[in-house]
């Protein structure tokens, strides 16, 4: 996976996201939600438990064999241009 930001001055970062690390990180939000649900205002906490995070860890399996699809294709005007590209 690979992150392109453009930013306002003209310069673009490419960021290289391994899938392995991005599982990962999806497993930890997961878990420290968990820890952390008690520090959550409770009007937040349905948008948190819609968020099924095994399942949304397992569907990056399941992109892996789309090889250049973009998932995200950002650009507003007066901010960064953002693109998300397997």
């Amino acid at each position: 996976m690979k992150i392109y930001v453009k930013l306002n001055n003209g310069r673009t970062l490419k960021i290289p996201a391994p899938l392995g690390l991005v599982k990962a990180a999806i497993r930890l939000c997961g878990f420290g939600l968990l820890v952390s649900r008690r520090f959550i205002p409770e009007s937040h906490l349905q948008y948190i438990d819609c968020v099924d995070f095994k399942q949304l860890s397992r569907s990056i399996d399941v992109l892996r064999a789309y090889k250049g699809l973009k998932i995200v294709d950002v650009k507003v005007g007066d901010g960064p241009d953002v693109t998300i590209i397997m």
